[in-house]
């Protein structure tokens, strides 16, 4: 049986990638690794019901819906298209309005404000909370419509909904943690410019604009950290639809077989 990326499924990501990237991740896991850690969330009495789980599939009855395949596949595509969007658009003041706007330090924001990065770690958690309650929602209708597809699916579906339940509390201490590891990533960026202002100092006929609209400007090192904002939230997007998109998956390949056998008759 096609088994659904669990919700902790990091080994590898582009999110794992991202951060270590950015230098404020010491997360890197080997295969080995990953199965250990991921044996260590899952304690006794998970693991219990995780087997109580699987003992029942086999005598699970299958109840067809009238969710359509093809509407399963067109509804998670339209939801991370939306909240694609939704990321692009809050970085992209002149695209107009957005739900979430980026805090972008105006020419009179005080210095000390300017550099803070609380703004930054509220926008963050915002993106965070609608890309949880989108992804909730998309994760409920994915299960019922792959469910009623049938008996092989519906029983994958109990297994990823069982294990879902188990890792939640891990996974959302993980999410919970990126902001923070965001942060000192905003600090090094923010020390780094200072530093080179200091060492700017002195020199003949060095003449350095400190305002927020260098800043903000490509090369400025509060553009940089917004790009990488932005790049950090795109990953965590694909980590959070991972699971999802295992049942996709899932469903995709029984279809195929399902058309071979089809063909072959």
């Amino acid at each position: 049986m096609t088994q659904a990326s669990p919700n902790v499924s990091l080994n590898g990501s582009r999110l794992i990638r991202f951060l270590s990237d950015l230098a404020v991740s010491d997360v890197e896991l080997s295969h080995k690794q990953f199965t250990e850690k991921l044996g260590q969330l899952v304690n006794f009495s998970d693991a219990i019901t995780l087997s109580a789980v699987h003992s029942k599939l086999s005598k699970m009855a299958f109840e067809p819906t009238e969710v359509t395949s093809e509407s399963v596949r067109n509804e998670f595509l339209r939801v991370r298209e939306v909240l694609v969007k939704s990321i692009i658009k809050s970085f992209t003041p002149s695209k107009g309005p957005s739900g979430i706007s980026l805090p972008i330090p105006k020419v009179d924001t005080p210095q000390d404000k300017a550099m803070s990065y609380e703004p930054y770690q509220r926008f963050y958690a915002r993106h965070q909370r609608e890309i949880d309650f989108k992804v909730q929602s998309l994760q409920l209708y994915v299960r019922d419509g792959v469910s009623g597809l049938s008996l092989e699916l519906a029983q994958l579906v109990e297994l990823d909904a069982a294990l879902g339940d188990v890792l939640a509390v891990h996974s959302r201490r993980l999410f919970g943690v990126i902001p923070k590891l965001l942060g000192k990533r905003f600090k090094h960026l923010r020390t780094e410019h200072q530093q080179a202002l200091a060492n700017s100092v002195g020199i003949e006929n060095s003449v350095i604009d400190d305002s927020h609209a260098e800043w903000i400007k490509p090369g400025g090192w509060l553009h940089a950290f917004y790009q990488e904002m932005q790049g950090l939230l795109l990953a965590e997007l694909d980590v959070r639809l991972q699971p999802i998109l295992g049942l996709v998956e899932a469903l995709n390949e029984q279809l195929e077989v399902l058309n071979e056998q089809v063909e072959e008759n």
